[in-house]
Order: C-alpha cells, then sequence, then structure tokens
C-alpha cells in the first residue's frame, strides 16, 4: 500500500522537478524563456528601453510558427523594456505568478501584462531574490490598484491570445518583471 502512493509521489515531484529547472514546457507555453531560464539568455540586453504600453501594444505579432519551443524571437524579445502606467489590478495566475494589470497613462483603453514568477518555478534564472522583493512590493501595497508603476521586464510573446482581460491586442507582455517600483501619484 506504502508503494502505490510512494511511486506517484516521486514521479510528482519528479515531473516538477523537470519544469522547475525549466527542462520541460508546461503545454506549449514556453516556460523557460518566461523565466529566464532558456538556451537565449546570453542574448537578452539588459539595459532597458523606454517604452510606452500603447507602442509595446503595436508591435508586430510574429508568426505563430516562431512561437514554438523554447526559443527567444528577436529583438521583441531579447530586450529589456521599462514602461510606467496604471496599475488596474493584480491577480494570481494558476502557475502562482501575479499577473500585473497596466494601462497607457496617455491612453487608458491601452493595457498590458507584466508577470512575476513564482521564485520556485524560476530557480536557476539568477532572478528569484528580485522576484521575491516584487512580490512583498505588491503585498506592501495591498496590490496597488490604480498607483502609478514603474515595471522594467523582459519582451515577451504569449501563446496563449484567449481574451484575457488585460492582455494586449497583440499578446506582448513583460515576463518576466525583473523590477517593481510604485510611484508617486500625478
Amino acid at each position: 500500500m506504502r508503494r502505490l502512493v510512494l511511486i506517484p509521489a516521486i514521479l510528482a515531484l519528479g515531473l516538477l522537478a523537470l519544469v522547475g529547472f525549466g527542462l520541460m514546457d508546461v503545454r506549449g507555453s514556453r516556460w523557460p524563456v518566461k523565466t529566464l531560464r532558456d538556451r537565449d539568455r546570453g542574448l537578452v540586453r539588459f539595459d532597458p528601453v523606454d517604452a510606452t504600453i500603447a507602442e509595446l501594444g503595436r508591435l508586430p505579432r510574429p508568426a505563430e510558427s516562431a512561437l514554438k519551443g523554447r526559443s527567444r524571437v528577436p529583438p521583441e524579445e531579447t530586450t529589456v523594456y521599462r514602461v510606467q502606467g496604471r496599475l488596474r489590478y493584480t491577480l494570481r495566475g494558476l502557475d502562482q505568478d501575479i499577473h500585473l494589470i497596466v494601462e497607457d497613462l496617455e491612453d487608458p483603453r491601452r493595457v498590458m501584462i507584466a508577470e512575476i514568477p513564482l521564485p520556485l518555478f524560476a530557480l536557476g534564472s539568477g532572478f528569484g531574490d528580485a522576484f521575491r522583493a516584487e512580490r512583498v512590493e505588491v503585498r506592501r501595497h495591498r496590490g496597488g490598484r490604480r498607483e502609478i508603476v514603474e515595471v522594467t521586464g523582459v519582451g515577451f510573446f504569449d501563446t496563449h491570445l484567449r481574451r484575457l482581460e488585460g492582455r494586449s491586442s497583440n499578446g506582448f507582455e513583460l515576463h518576466p518583471a525583473l523590477s517593481l517600483r510604485f510611484l508617486a501619484d500625478r
């Protein structure tokens, strides 16, 4: 009887380890790219480029074939962007990432998602401490609803374009968010 419990537990831990270390993808979601544990991470330029949410929402979406596998789409996914916007709200995804739904300061109809990964699922990225600090900051601001924020993160085209509120029309996100600052309200 004990073996019947032990074997599934070992298999589950093994599967979690494969996903956690970026050796396996989750439903084609490009998990290693999302958590900076992919083989192309060395191509990412970490000097932030200032942009607006509206500008990033107008980037052309690559062909779906380019979004298969665990490779980055240059130059958008090898660039770190810094945006300022008004935080509409936050939500926790099924993967326990914190989704920041941020609207453009000039055109509030333009929105995008920035995601803070669960540090456990970003092992090996070198950014676990930053992700933990960002999550503390979100809690400290009680979600920060309607506050002005500055988010710095790696560009990423999400493969799931379902109509999730807050998703830009081209599926472009900042994932992972590398830095989050709450600014004084304007």
